[in-house]
């Protein structure tokens, strides 16, 4: 993994949870969100023949107290890999940075044709937000994903 890419993209594999959790904590070059997706395809199979849940957590993408977004280029590449991923996975939960990314990752789950079994959390109260995403995925907790 390219050095840049292990700053801003931390993932674990949770075999006894059967949870694949990673965190984007910057914005991604294309190069990095190709590398970043090449890991999430690869993990998600090694689960095979269980259907793993996948939680993703983007809450830290925040510059100068704005919410990060993803560029065109590394949507398309975020959409490319939840199409593949899709047929895998058990359910996705997707923690955002603010209102606007929910929205984005609404918009990417919809195009993915992923919705049915993605949902993304936002709220001002990390705690009720992580809450509803563990319930959601039928976890107590994860090994990367804590309070803030």
């Amino acid at each position: 993994m390219a050095s840049n890419l292990r700053q801003k993209f931390i993932h674990h594999i949770d075999k006894a949870n059967e949870v694949f959790a990673w965190q984007v904590l910057d914005s991604l070059t294309t190069e990095e969100a190709t590398e970043a997706a090449d890991i999430i395809v690869r993990s998600v199979k090694g689960f095979a023949p269980v259907k793993p849940k996948l939680l993703v957590d983007n809450r830290f993408m925040i510059r100068n107290g704005r919410a990060i977004v993803f560029s065109p280029e590394v949507n398309d590449i975020w959409e490319d890999a939840q199409r593949t991923v899709f047929p895998l996975v058990s359910k996705v939960a997707v923690l955002c940075s603010g209102a606007i990314m929910k929205m984005q990752m609404d918009r990417i789950s919809r195009n993915s044709e992923i919705a049915q079994v993605s949902q993304s959390f936002w709220n001002d109260d990390d705690s009720v937000m992580l809450r509803e995403a563990f319930e959601f995925l039928g976890i107590a907790a994860n090994d990367i994903v804590k309070p803030r």
